[in-house]
């Protein structure tokens, strides 16, 4: 098999009908009538289409590392494909967005054939990053094959911090500090201590109903792990320490340097501290004074302490921080001085929030950044992305051009106008379609980048291709170089 080695490549189909693939996409060539290529398609599950492309198109021998973030509205869920096929998944969102894109992206799975997941990854335990994953497992009942999908995850990497009942058996509201399990005090802080490998091991009644929808979508899927791969799923929670969990990537050449959650040890307890309430104050994002912590709060020490690393292949660079705070980008640069966080694509911090470390985000000097939000209803609405935040790394960019890709502004609504609420008849309400999705793709072959979403416009996109130096300098290209597709 071939891959296009063009940016963007429009294909004819044999019905008159286009569409539109990218550099990296897998091609088989079947014949090549003048000025023409007649090709195949071909995802990780086979042929996905088939028709005619410019003659003049250029493919290559060696695929690519396929970044995308899904549009899951408000929460993160992305993709990764290696070079071999390896398939990662970080986080999914709280709804079924996820499941949907990977029933299309992943077709024709079945409890026999699967797909093997080589790693879920859960940055963090907000059901916005992980609820999504169980509607993975719900899918599979759908009688309608191109909504259903079966996976067969071998790993499961997350922080350890399993969250309880907002309310005790007797009815009290628990503490903040009390939503994380056991507890030490040391120095006058406070630490957890009840980081677990495997969150089943907390008994039901102290976990929270997201986590135990999540327990039991991992116990529906052990069995079907075992046929598919001959060994049970793999659960383990990272820190800064951890070491070994990415060496199944080796074979890609792709190294991860884990930055955090940072943990502490407190007498013999392995223990994350209690992060504290942000001020709200634009002095926050400034980055050159230290963090005022305010009272414990549960919230942002799940955000803060969300599993954050770095991905290398080749010359170009990821970042992914989960929803990590201010505080918590302090202290990873306080903690870990000489730890290496330049990277040239930035999976934005928490959605677009002003909790964010000035300072760190000129560390990484990304040249792509990738913010995931969508204000979708009033109980989720909290003003993201920031516009600091959007100004903040334009600042902190590496270039010019500095790349900001988000999923809520990528997304399309066609204004469908006064319309029957579905809800009540007798109601009118103005409506809007979302036609388009706002997910974000990057592909690199470890020096050329391109990056690049789509619009409410069919075959219409928005497209930057650069390539980075061992040194990490930047050239971009004038403009992606596409291809039209061919008459019949």
């Amino acid at each position: 098999m071939q891959y296009l080695d063009d940016d963007i490549v429009n294909l004819r189909r044999p019905d008159g009908s286009e569409a539109q693939y990218y550099w990296g996409d897998g091609c088989n060539v079947l014949s090549e009538p003048e000025g023409k290529k007649e090709v195949e398609i071909v995802g990780l599950r086979g042929v996905v289409d088939r028709g005619f492309i410019d003659g003049r198109a250029r493919l290559r021998s060696d695929a690519l590392l396929r970044l995308s973030m899904v549009d899951v509205q408000q929460g993160d869920g992305l993709i990764i494909e290696t070079p071999s096929g390896k398939v990662i998944f970080i986080d999914g969102g709280d709804n079924q967005l996820f499941a949907r894109h990977a029933n299309a992206r992943f077709p024709k799975t079945s409890d026999d054939d699967p797909l093997i997941v080589d790693l879920i990854l859960i940055t963090h335990g907000d059901a916005d990053h992980f609820d999504g994953l169980t509607e993975l497992r719900k899918s599979e009942t759908d009688t309608r094959p191109q909504k259903r999908i079966f996976v067969a995850p071998k790993r499961i990497f997350h922080n350890g911090i399993v969250k309880r009942p907002l309310k005790k058996l007797t009815g009290e509201r628990r503490k903040e500090t009390e939503m994380f399990g056991r507890t030490v005090e040391a120095d006058g802080r406070v630490f957890i201590v009840d980081l677990v490998d495997d969150q089943a091991t907390v008994p039901e009644v102290d976990r929270n109903g997201k986590f135990n929808t999540w327990v039991e979508t991992l116990e529906a899927w052990g069995s079907r792990v075992e046929r598919a791969t001959g060994k049970p799923i793999e659960k383990r929670r990272l820190d800064h320490t951890s070491v070994g969990a990415f060496d199944f990537l080796a074979a890609d050449n792709i190294s991860v340097e884990l930055l955090g959650p940072i943990t502490d040890i407190i007498d013999k307890d392995v223990g994350l501290r209690f992060l504290g309430e942000p001020p709200d104050d634009a002095n926050l994002m400034l980055g050159t004074v230290a963090a005022k912590v305010g009272s414990p709060s549960a919230s942002h020490t799940i955000n803060g302490h969300s599993i954050n690393f770095r991905l290398r292949y080749g010359n170009v660079r990821f970042l992914f921080t989960g929803d990590m705070n201010q505080e918590a980008g302090q202290r990873l640069r306080e903690a870990l001085p000489g730890a290496a966080v330049r990277a040239e694509i930035l999976k934005a911090p928490h959605h677009g929030s002003a909790d964010f470390d000035m300072e760190f985000l000129k560390e990484v000097s990304p040249v792509v950044s990738l913010i995931s939000s969508g204000d979708e209803s009033e109980a989720k609405e909290y003003i993201h992305p920031r516009a600091t935040l959007i100004a903040a790394l334009g600042k902190a960019g590496r270039t010019t051009p500095s790349i900001i890709f988000c999923t809520e502004l990528a997304a399309f609504f066609k204004v469908l106008g006064s319309v029957n609420d579905p809800k009540d008849a007798a109601r009118k309400v103005f409506a809007f379609e979302r036609t388009n999705f706002g997910i974000s793709h990057v592909r690199t072959d470890g020096e050329r980048v391109l990056a690049f979403t789509h619009s409410g416009k069919k075959l219409m996109n928005e497209a930057y291709r650069f390539t980075v130096s061992a040194t990490g300098e930047i050239s971009f290209a004038a403009k992606a170089v596409r291809r039209a597709a061919p008459k019949l």
